[in-house]
């Protein structure tokens, strides 16, 4: 399939309402701001072998719990943690599904257990993909290298044949470094918008479903 363009989504703010920014602020009674708390979630160690499936919930939870202050059992901390994925947004499968039949379809999330099943079983996120990498099946995490060196190696495409699309700064960056062409997203207008510019969908109207 060498020369076919793979459009490649990040899940949680591109296709998925993952609130977990806003659910930090709302724990921390306003100790963290937003950039504090997005950051969190793409720096905080101990979340880092959970997502990348080495570990279950419990030390990420105790971890966050204890460097966040938080007046809470690490169980509150993981059903509060669970309640922010919540699931993707209107229409937003049904976008992809329109996508021009000549593009190739897949996914690379950080994820973990918790949310993934959640994803696929009650929500069938994989049904408009060809390929999902998720980083607690593939043992590497956004914006490290190998993650996108699982997908360019799983797809057996170059890195200049995908397109990415991907809310944190951090990981687009790390796509261009890569040769891959990336777009900041963050919500799903803006992905609406940015697929018509990009002119992969099989009609004109990009309106939600």
């Amino acid at each position: 399939m060498s020369g076919q363009k793979v459009l490649l989504f990040d899940v949680g703010g591109v296709l998925v309402d993952w609130d977990g920014t806003q659910g930090l602020i709302e724990l921390t009674k306003g100790r963290l701001d937003r950039e504090q708390a997005r950051r969190f979630w793409m720096e905080f160690e101990p979340l880092k072998p959970f997502e990348k499936g080495y570990a279950d919930g419990a030390d990420f939870a105790q971890a966050a719990v204890r460097e966040l202050e938080l007046d809470m059992s690490p169980d509150a901390f993981l059903a509060a943690f669970n309640s922010w994925m919540r699931g993707p947004y209107p229409g937003s499968l049904q976008l992809v599904e329109r996508i021009k039949p000549d593009y190739r379809r897949a996914v690379l999330s950080n994820s973990n257990p918790i949310h993934w099943r959640r994803l696929i079983d009650d929500y069938g996120l994989a049904k408009p993909f060809e390929a999902l990498f998720v980083s607690h099946e593939i043992g590497q995490r956004k914006p490290e290298p190998e993650a996108y060196h699982a997908v360019i190696q799983g797809m057996e495409q170059s890195a200049e044949e995908f397109i990415f699309f991907d809310d944190n700064p951090e990981c687009i960056e790390a796509a261009r470094m890569l040769g891959m062409q990336a777009h900041q997203i963050k919500g799903l207008e803006q992905l609406i918008t940015v697929l018509g510019e990009l002119d992969v969908l099989l009609d004109g109207n990009a309106s939600q479903s």
